[in-house]
């Protein structure tokens, strides 16, 4: 198997989604969901220019503060080695950090008013095992606006999740595949008192 080609597309972070339908300036929220991925598309976003197409998944969830539908795409960088910060048994170890080339991003969709929350994760990790085709994972990140009463928003969270494979294969030596995950979010979101305004 070549790893370069496992881009793996799960929620890692997530998890702001639920906090679209805060009534406070800032508000504490906590959240759980799930969503699936497809691996192998080509979607030609290649922001570390590695030649391998970010991944774009879909999914739901439900917080303390409202629902939220929402879609991402995220750019995982195999590492050469696995750390002990993966569990035994992980065969790949892969991560998002600000100097290495991985990215994230999300948008979460309230299903009551449409408004929008943008989510971008800062740093991850993500420990895979070949053998059972499930992995696990936590990372952090920023919250960078949003619409509607959203607009101007700021805020961070944190996340872990855990899903598995369903289906996979090659093409041409690309790997593809298509698996589910779940994931909790914890994290503060921080709205603008007058989005209008800014103030």
């Amino acid at each position: 198997m070549r790893t370069h080609y496992w881009a793996f597309g799960l929620t890692v972070l997530l998890l702001t989604g639920g906090v679209l339908v805060a009534e406070a300036a800032t508000q504490q929220f906590h959240c759980k969901g799930g969503g699936t991925f497809t691996d192998g598309v080509e979607t030609n976003i290649d922001t570390n220019g590695d030649g391998v197409s970010a991944t774009v998944d879909q999914g739901a969830e439900v917080c303390n503060t409202g629902n939220a539908i929402f879609q991402e795409e995220v750019e995982w960088i195999p590492q050469t080695a696995v750390s002990a910060d993966c569990p035994a048994g992980t065969t790949l170890e892969l991560r998002i950090t600000p100097t290495n080339g991985g990215q994230h991003r999300a948008v979460f969709t309230d299903t009551d008013t449409g408004d929008q929350v943008f989510g971008q994760t800062t740093s991850a990790i993500e420990c895979f095992n070949e053998s059972t085709l499930k992995f696990t994972g936590h990372g952090q990140g920023i919250i960078v606006g949003g619409t509607g009463k959203n607009t101007g928003a700021s805020g961070t969270f944190t996340s872990h999740f855990t899903g598995s494979y369903r289906q996979f294969g090659f093409k041409n030596g690309v790997f593809g595949g298509f698996g589910q995950y779940t994931f909790t979010a914890n994290g503060t979101l921080i709205l603008l008192d007058d989005p209008i305004t800014g103030q």
